[in-house]
């Protein structure tokens, strides 16, 4: 098993130095690109547009903001930084992000608070010492995000402060357009977090990363369609997020017989729950 390993001082050697500097002047077009597509998706909900233009625009705007969110995740996770540093660049993107929405420039603060995230998420990763442990941890994330949906934190803040789950999460430009297309409303700090997780890890430990990449754009992708089909307002995103990293890694993962009834049997319980909350939607509604 070929694992990239760390350094003395810490660094994630998961690139070489000359790599890093080209994932940073890569970020930087990236961020770059990022500001743009969400002006350009933005413009979908200009009053006295005519629908075709509107809906070009909500569906370029969707499909570039979601492939470019998911570029710079992959680009954070290559950059060969200390512990310290990241820890530091998670402060310095949560006071930029909070900075940004208090002067009501959204697109700015939603691109450094998702920053923050998947800075911190890099942190995080460094307990997954080794490939199997990323599938327990997926469906450890599956179950507390469906559960804070629809019972817990998120379900509680989302009625009582809305506007703290507002600043928490990004609104895909153009998706609040009155177009005819099912498009992905928001991506929350969570995802980009477990993103940041996931992807550190498979970068770190030699696993499928291109592979991963795609695997997280499609979810994204086909995510409102799933939204769409069971009709709910609220959908947890880390179960679909999960299910791609480990589908994607499949190959990487070696369980014994026991461990893999285990994680069935857990997926199961996350695949029932989910359930129940669908049923439940769908007779109070």
């Amino acid at each position: 098993m070929s694992i990239t390993p760390e350094d003395e001082s810490g660094q994630v050697s998961a690139a070489s130095a000359g790599d890093g500097m080209r994932a940073a002047q890569l970020l930087a077009l990236a961020a770059a690109a990022f500001l743009l597509v969400g002006l350009l998706g933005a413009q979908a909900a200009r009053p006295g547009l005519n629908l075709v233009a509107a809906t070009a625009l909500a569906i370029a705007g969707g499909i570039g903001f979601i492939a470019i969110s998911v570029v710079l995740v992959g680009l954070i996770v290559r950059l060969p930084l200390s512990w310290k540093a990241q820890l530091g660049l998670v402060v310095l993107c949560g006071l930029v992000s909070a900075g940004a929405k208090i002067a009501k420039v959204s697109l700015v603060g939603d691109l450094f608070l998702f920053a923050a995230a998947i800075f911190f998420g890099i942190l995080v990763s460094r307990v997954i010492k080794e490939r199997n442990m990323i599938v327990p941890v997926a469906v450890a994330a599956a179950a507390v995000d469906t559960y804070g949906v629809y019972w817990g934190f998120v379900s509680i803040m989302a009625r009582k402060a809305p506007e703290v789950v507002r600043h928490l999460t990004a609104a895909v430009p153009g998706a609040t357009a009155e177009v005819p297309v099912q498009l992905l409303g928001a991506i929350g700090i969570g995802d980009f977090l477990f993103m940041g997780i996931f992807v550190a890890a498979v970068y770190r430990l030699g696993m499928n990363r291109r592979g991963t990449l795609w695997a997280l754009f499609a979810v994204f992708l086909t995510v409102p369609v799933v939204f769409g089909l069971l009709q709910l307002a609220a959908l947890p995103g880390l179960p679909f997020l999960g299910l791609a990293v480990v589908g994607a890694n499949w190959r990487y993962f070696h369980f014994s017989r026991a461990e893999k009834f285990a994680l069935l049997y857990a997926a199961l319980a996350v695949a029932g729950i989910i359930g129940l909350a669908w049923w439940i939607t769908r007779v109070l509604s």
